[in-house]
């Protein structure tokens, strides 16, 4: 982890990876009443099919030379746009309590962020997202090429959420 932390000093972290949970949503379910016949339930895909999607896409984005991986150099850059992205005060951190007011952070993101906020202080430095986001690469990066390939994420993920392969 040190080499990769020294590699990145001038590069940074970001919580593009960092998925949420997925759920079905109960009001799609069939409702019928005595005068209306019941109506069918609107089918869903299965949480590995939406989780793939979700992780092919969020993998397409990072990956900005487009070959198919995404190179330590490109996890970076992501990292340092998903950062500014959660908008850091001028002190240079993000306070935990206004990312669970917006509404496109779910419970399990904020979760995952508390969780880098290693000294509990209620805000999120750069280092600590730096650090959370690296254990995620190092864990995932299984060959340990400095490349992560969207297998690896899948299998990382699966391992994580404890899905079936």
């Amino acid at each position: 982890m040190q080499k990769n932390l020294q590699r990145i000093s001038a590069s940074a972290c970001s919580l593009v990876l960092a998925l949420a949970a997925h759920t079905a949503n109960a009001a799609d379910t069939a409702v019928s009443s005595p005068t209306t016949p019941p109506r069918p339930a609107k089918a869903h895909k299965p949480v590995a099919s939406t989780l793939t999607h979700r992780l092919q896409a969020i993998c397409s984005a990072a990956d900005l030379n487009h070959d198919g991986n995404v190179s330590l150099d490109e996890f970076h850059q992501d990292i340092v746009q998903g950062w500014h992205s959660l908008g850091p005060d001028a002190e240079g951190y993000v306070h935990l309590a206004h990312l669970s007011q917006l509404p496109r952070i779910g419970k399990g993101q904020l979760r995952r962020l508390a969780a880098a906020d290693k000294d509990g202080d209620g805000r999120l430095s750069f280092t600590e997202v730096v650090q959370a986001r690296m254990a995620y690469f190092e864990a995932a990066d299984v060959d340990q090429n400095d490349m992560l390939s969207l297998q690896e994420c899948m299998a990382y993920e699966r391992q994580r959420r404890r899905l079936p392969q």
